[in-house]
């Protein structure tokens, strides 16, 4: 008799440890339903090989490009993706033409003059496409920058990762650099931790060198100034 309740109450503990590890499990999944399946789904956008065009694509399910201003030295543009019906920046592009376009790839560049996407002209082109890295780095919450949170979908000032490089093209054994590119990311897209899981010694490109304070100073000033709405 005294065994048998012994073995009852063995079968009652088990019975509560397993009951309290599959709602453990299971309280955990609710709390954060997106945690695991979103991190694993993050992660696919974070190759190298991947143009931003097709990683925003990839991430948000659409696409698409307007510029905001463009000279022959400059070039403002907006990547972005469709949410709910409304247009979110998810890149703040701005580009630096070289002084002289070489006629190798003046059809390429007619094309983003015209509005168009560089990755994609010059990936369609059969352009071999390398990024030299300059800076990896961040640009900290201001109110100056309201314009661009309102296009980001009216976010609080945040801290916001930026990218700059040398847009390196070649083609028949000929290399030429396209542009100097510094792209700022919404805080939902790209981070400065996505960022060195993409680039590679991304730590020898954190130095804010005199190039690289012109050409922050260059973004914040596009960032602070009142572009066309969408």
């Amino acid at each position: 008799m005294q065994f048998e309740k012994m073995k009852n109450k063995r079968y009652i503990l088990v019975f509560f440890l397993w009951a309290a590890a599959f709602y453990g499990l299971n309280g955990c999944a609710d709390k954060n339903p997106r945690s695991k399946s979103s991190s694993s789904s993050h992660d696919l956008i974070l190759s190298p090989t991947l143009l931003n065009s097709e990683r925003i694509k990839m991430e948000f399910g659409s696409y698409g490009i307007k510029v905001l201003d463009e000279n022959s030295k400059v070039r403002i543009s907006n990547l972005y993706s469709l949410q709910d019906g409304k247009k979110i920046t998810r890149t703040f592009a701005v580009v630096q033409y070289p002084e002289a376009i070489d006629s190798m790839f003046l059809e390429e560049h007619m094309k983003i003059m015209d509005g168009q996407s560089i990755g994609r002209v010059f990936k369609e082109g059969q352009w071999k496409i390398e990024k030299e890295s300059f800076f990896f780095g961040e640009i900290l919450p201001s109110t100056d920058y309201a314009e661009i949170y309102q296009l980001m979908g009216n976010i609080a000032p945040s801290k916001l990762a930026i990218y700059t490089y040398g847009f390196n093209i070649e083609k028949n054994n000929r290399s030429y650099r396209y542009a100097t590119i510094s792209e700022v990311y919404h805080p939902d897209y790209l981070t400065l931790n996505d960022l060195k899981k993409i680039y590679a010694d991304t730590d020898k490109y954190l130095e804010e060198t005199a190039f690289i304070v012109q050409t922050l100073n260059q973004v914040k000033s596009e960032m602070k100034t009142k572009h066309i709405k969408l």
